[in-house]
């Protein structure tokens, strides 16, 4: 009798045992224990590597190019696009009604874009020289910190500005007469700050250049009613984003 209800009593414990696993499987698992079927849980973010950048690029360069690399800013890419984004914005506006931009000019911009503003650092460093060896932010650029002498770093803007020749030739005699003025700004804008309080403003009519370039690049010349609202909003989007920029150094 005792044998029959200690048999009973030990298949009730199994059945509600196997019942509470059905109904509550969380609270019968093994701590660590995975399941079959069961996902484990993933790597944190730090596991699964930082992701792909410009600044990571520029430091697993070869050592010997990674000042001009860093003269040329490629680590800091936001600049080639407020570059940039000018020149696809007029690209745009010339594309025939319905049609998607042009992206063989689109490709050139783009090239000529990280090509003139490596020019255009490269010339504001040169100017900058022994003001930069003053200045925390600017003590570590390539020429201040010795890292790239003056000689060295005038070789290098010449074969970017051979490039970006390259890449303008391949536009209409127009542009190519309208990209060329713009060197004037490019070398004269580093110098603003040391005669005015609106240095913004002359990197605002350097920078959105290719609002008259692109639109001259497509059509063959420029639309002034097109190009010029386009060319002084741009100028005076920079205003804005330089200052912002300027205060929070």
């Amino acid at each position: 009798m005792l044998g029959l209800l200690g048999g009973r009593l030990t298949l009730g414990l199994r059945a509600s045992a196997w019942g509470r696993a059905r109904c509550f499987p969380v609270l019968t698992r093994a701590a660590g224990a995975p399941q079959v079927g069961e996902r484990t849980a993933s790597a944190p973010p730090e596991a699964r590597g930082r992701p792909l950048s410009l600044a990571a690029v520029v430091s697993s360069a070869p050592r010997p190019l990674q000042p001009y690399l860093r003269l040329m800013r490629l680590d800091k890419p936001i600049g080639t696009w407020l570059l940039y984004l000018p020149c696809t914005w007029s690209i745009g506006l010339a594309a025939e009604p319905g049609c998607f931009p042009d992206w063989y000019m689109l490709s050139l911009f783009g090239t000529g874009a990280i090509l003139m503003r490596g020019a255009g650092c490269t010339i504001n460093d040169m100017w900058d020289r022994d003001y930069d060896k003053k200045v925390t932010r600017t003590a570590n650029r390539p020429i201040a910190a010795g890292d790239i002498s003056t000689f060295q770093s005038f070789v290098f803007l010449g074969g970017q500005l051979s490039l970006a020749l390259g890449v303008l030739l391949c536009l209409n005699y127009y542009s190519i007469a309208l990209g060329a003025a713009s060197l004037l700004l490019v070398i004269t804008y580093p110098l603003m700050k040391r005669i005015t309080y609106w240095p913004q403003l002359a990197l605002g009519l350097t920078f959105n250049w290719g609002a008259l370039l692109g639109w001259s690049a497509i059509k063959g010349s420029c639309d002034p009613s097109v190009c010029l609202p386009l060319y002084f909003s741009g100028v005076m989007w920079t205003l804005i984003y330089d200052t912002i920029y300027a205060h929070q150094y």
